[in-house]
């Protein structure tokens, strides 16, 4: 049907009422709509780079806003005048004694041992090309020292320190059958009883612990023999000492009668007297500075240390070589051919955990297992790391404990009414998920035999290698370990971000704490327990279970605050979170040994701080002059003296000087905590010393009791009088209790239907009386 269509028409334009809103893509509103559509790959290009800009902008804004908060936020006050150390200007390292009197410095050329307070030189240990580069300090006895140091050439030494004297022991690192070993980690116990040392041979590449004992009866009475000749020597010099200076005053009264003689007379001839009493003088003042000259070389007036302990030349006993443990080898097919000959190999029951290594996988199984993995995941495999390159950049290292006796080695394995000396080692190697545990009271097949002996390849010598008595195994790869001061309590933190407590002591797990998931723990630490609060209750009289709080470090640099006592399980305290800035990154060094409250710590950029943990707010910065700066941010060179009430910082400059040469000004520069009004409020709080190792006896127990009640017995005649007069009143309330049941009985009325038996004359007395009775005979 043909259709016939208007030409020239025009259609009346809607009203402003009636028109539709403009579309958001009108170019006329958006001038990018006036560009064509880009093409693929170019529009996803697009987007990408948009979302980028959107990102970077978001970054810069919140940047901007937090600006404003950061000026506003309080600065922690700056101490920047320190003073310089005389005579640490090339320390290498430096450590404290535990109780804080004596700093011991490594040098490029061996160890010096100086007076914390004063710095002043008490002792020196020599050796060409014996760079010291760490120190570790541990008190052997109150007037004795263990000291285990570790060079720039992987050699550790073993060295005891007492009566201000250095005394070298031992080179821990003998060879063996002609190859090098090198020590990458060198430790002792709290008391210095046991040493155990991390070795890498040289030539095998076998990595190797092993743990040394101290004789401590042997050295006690070795020190007390060194102690009484030293004694005896500083008699001597001050003997010595008395007769120089009678000798001093004797040539200077001489002197003084030779100027006040009487003037010659005219007898004598002044052309020979004269010249006769100038040679007098002159061979006095000769007589008197050849003697000053011997004193100062010989004995000074406070007698060198090092001098009399070159002269003493006392050689102690060495230690000897009780443990041996290899790293775990890699796991293999199990070799049997029948699956009977291998289930004779496994535990049964299950009752054992061991390393993994006895099982009943055959080769094939596994065979068939690599198989599936890698058809599974084709296409990332390729991007997996080759284990050649793995052998090249893991090196396999064990971190180790020594800890005291518990409850949780098996019967037989600790000491019997010994708790405060190690009984066994701790130790978990690097990539591994294990913590293993080995008894350190087991006797070796061949007790003389301490030193090392060329063992063909493949074989392992049996004296001192024992099996593993307890392992831990953990869901995740163990990252990092603390142990408390008593030993009595372990943490473990593992990969995945999880931190595991245990009480040793008990044998109780105290929880499993998860503060970090999206990172991996770094550093664990258990704080004074006299941080914890303690509680107020007056019974029982004897001590209660203790606390204390545990400080985690993870990788991202976010601090927590985690309580280990009842309520381990509670979500722990953020006292730092993931920083902004990479400069802003902390490492925390070591706390304040007089002030539990703060720790050092040093930021990526150099700056140290002294940090309140409990709060996580930095009380004030310590500051080097601007000519210095810490040698390296994550390994700094410090030390605190006098129990912190000084600080020790190695600082690291040059100055320039002519011809384009520069002069090496590094130093060691001292921080006077004491003196600082900052941390005058921490210094002046009181804190009780507690002990985290409270589990009383129950003889502890019994006897805390009678104690109490013997000490109540003084109180027990007054408590019996006040009884007695008590008693009365007692006896009248319950005598009135009587009275008021008795009438309660006699007033309950009696009816014919209670009691039919009586006549109506007698219950008609008891008879319920009308209202208008009882109103005429109330």
């Amino acid at each position: 049907m043909p259709v016939y269509i208007r030409k020239n028409l025009s259609y009346t334009p809607p009203s402003i009422a009636r028109m539709s809103d403009e579309d958001d893509d009108d170019y006329l509103q958006d001038p990018d709509q006036m560009r064509d559509i880009l093409p693929q790959p170019y529009r996803m290009i697009n987007k990408v780079l948009d979302k980028l800009l959107e990102d970077v902008w978001d970054i810069l804004e919140s940047k901007e806003n937090k600006r404003p908060g950061e000026k506003r936020k309080p600065k922690p006050p700056k101490y920047d005048k320190p003073s310089k150390a005389p005579l640490l200007g090339q320390a290498t390292a430096l450590a404290s004694s535990p109780d804080g009197k004596y700093l011991f410095a490594g040098l490029p050329n061996g160890l010096v041992a100086l007076d914390a307070l004063n710095q002043q030189s008490l002792s020196q240990w020599e050796e060409d090309s014996a760079e010291i580069t760490s120190i570790l300090t541990y008190a052997f006895s109150p007037t004795a020292y263990v000291l285990v140091t570790l060079d720039d050439m992987a050699v550790a030494r073993l060295f005891l320190f007492t009566c201000d004297c250095l005394f070298f022991v031992k080179v821990m690192n003998d060879s063996e059958g002609g190859a090098k070993m090198l020590a990458s980690r060198c430790e002792a116990s709290l008391e210095g009883d046991y040493v155990g040392i991390v070795f890498e041979n040289t030539s095998t590449k076998e990595v190797t612990f092993e743990t040394h004992k101290v004789p401590r009866e042997a050295w006690v009475g070795e020190i007390e023999a060194v102690e009484a000749k030293i004694q005896k020597e500083k008699e001597q010099q001050e003997k010595e000492q008395k007769e120089r200076e009678e000798r001093e005053k004797e040539l200077n009264k001489t002197e003084e009668n030779t100027e006040e003689l009487p003037a010659p007379t005219e007898i004598a001839d002044p052309c020979t007297e004269e010249p006769a009493k100038e040679q007098t003088v002159s061979f006095l003042v000769d007589a008197l500075d050849e003697t000053e000259k011997g004193d100062s070389s010989r004995a000074p007036t406070d007698p060198s240390a090092s001098m009399i302990a070159e002269k003493i030349a006392h050689k102690f006993t060495p230690p000897t070589l009780v443990l041996r443990v290899r790293p775990p080898v890699p796991y293999v097919a199990n070799p049997p051919s029948s699956a009977f000959s291998a289930t004779q190999k496994v535990d049964a029951t299950g009752a054992v955990l061991g390393m993994g290594q006895t099982h009943i996988m055959s080769a094939a199984h596994l065979e068939s297992r690599d198989a599936t993995f890698q058809h599974m995941h084709a296409g990332l495999v390729k991007y997996m790391t080759k284990d050649e390159d793995k052998k090249d950049e893991d090196v396999m290292t064990a971190t180790f404990h020594f800890m005291n006796p518990g409850r949780t080695l098996l019967t037989g394995l600790e000491p019997v009414g010994q708790t405060d000396r190690p009984s066994c080692v701790a130790l978990w190697w690097k990539g591994t998920n294990h913590l293993l545990q080995f008894s350190l009271l087991k006797v070796s097949k061949e007790p003389g035999n301490s030193k090392r002996r060329a063992m063909p390849v493949g074989e392992a010598p049996q004296e001192v290698e024992h099996k593993v008595d307890v392992v831990w195994p953990f869901s995740s790869k163990i990252t990092c370990s603390a142990v408390s001061t008593c030993t009595s309590h372990i943490a473990v933190g593992l990969d995945n971000g999880n931190v595991t407590v245990w009480d040793r002591y008990m044998g109780l797990q105290r929880g499993v704490l998860n503060m970090n998931s999206k990172s991996t723990v770094q550093m664990l630490r258990f704080l004074d327990p006299a941080l914890y609060p303690s509680s107020s209750m007056d019974y029982p009289p004897y001590p209660q279970r203790t606390a204390t709080y545990m400080l985690a470090q993870y990788a991202d640099s976010s601090q927590y605050l985690c309580d280990i006592g009842q309520a381990t399980q509670d979500h722990p305290m953020s006292i730092s979170d993931r920083p902004d800035k990479d400069d802003d990154v902390e490492t925390l060094l070591e706390s304040v040994p007089d002030i539990p409250e703060l720790c050092l710590m040093v930021q990526k950029d150099g700056n140290l701080y002294l940090k309140d943990i409990q709060t996580g707010v930095e009380v004030c910065q310590l500051a080097l002059p601007n000519t210095h700066q810490i040698m390296s941010p994550w390994e700094p060179v410090v030390a605190f003296g006098g129990r912190g009430q000084l600080l020790f910082v190695k600082g690291s400059g040059e100055e320039a000087g002519e011809a384009e040469e520069s002069t090496d000004t590094s130093g060691v520069f001292v921080f006077t905590l004491r003196s600082y009004p900052t941390l005058d409020r921490y210094w002046n709080r009181l804190r009780t010393p507690t002990q985290l190792l409270v589990h009383p006896t129950i003889d502890t127990r019994l006897d805390a009791l009678m104690k109490e009640r013997l000490a109540q017995q003084a109180l027990r005649k007054q408590r019996l009088q006040m009884r007695w007069g008590m008693l009365r009143s007692d006896l009248a309330v319950i005598q009135n209790a009587k009275e008021v049941v008795a009438n309660t009985v006699t007033r309950q009325f009696l009816t014919p239907s209670s009691d039919r038996s009586l006549p109506e004359d007698v219950l008609g007395k008891f008879a319920p009386q009308s209202q208008t009775s009882l109103d005429k005979n109330p």
